[in-house]
């Protein structure tokens, strides 16, 4: 049988050890989950995401609603594939200019090889002799469910390209 002092100390000590664990407990739900950084790649491509290099001239088409876009792609890893929103657009270099049209959508991204993707994203250039031959910067951002947010700049330029609506 236990000494009665060692009972008398146990169970405070017991008392403290539990209310330790609780908090310990309680501040690990607090934490964020742990895993990889979010990632986001923008590309190009009507049916698959393809890679670009920095500086590319990407292909103008003409749509077959009379205007022209770039076919672009987006890939993420980390964020919620699900109804995430997907901001695009053509800023000129030399002064700050917004030279294609407004394009804020809801998609769902699909899963390939590890990544979530979506491609054939028609970013619209409404007056092409505004961005072909200047320096641009494609800016994409992509807000998951939980509002994580991240956002790409690459610096691309554009031209007519073969293709389009036919």
């Amino acid at each position: 049988m236990p000494h009665p002092l060692a009972r008398s100390l146990a169970r405070p000590f017991a008392r403290r050890l539990g209310i330790a664990l609780a908090a310990l407990a309680l501040a690990a739900l607090a934490l964020p989950a742990c895993g990889p950084a979010p990632e986001l790649e923008v590309g190009v491509g009507e049916g698959r995401f393809n890679s670009f290099v920095d500086g590319e001239t990407l292909d103008l088409v003409s749509g077959c609603q009379g205007s022209q876009h770039v076919w672009t792609a987006l890939r993420t890893r980390g964020l919620d594939p699900r109804s995430m929103i997907v901001d695009l657009r053509f800023v000129r270099d030399r002064d700050s200019a917004v030279v294609s049209a407004p394009f804020l959508v809801r998609v769902t991204l699909d899963p390939n090889a590890g990544w979530d993707e979506q491609s054939g994203l028609t970013l619209v250039v409404p007056e092409p002799d505004e961005a072909i031959g200047e320096d641009l910067t494609l800016v994409v951002t992509a807000t998951d469910r939980d509002d994580v947010s991240l956002t790409v700049e690459r610096p691309v330029r554009i031209d007519w390209g073969a293709g389009g609506c036919r």
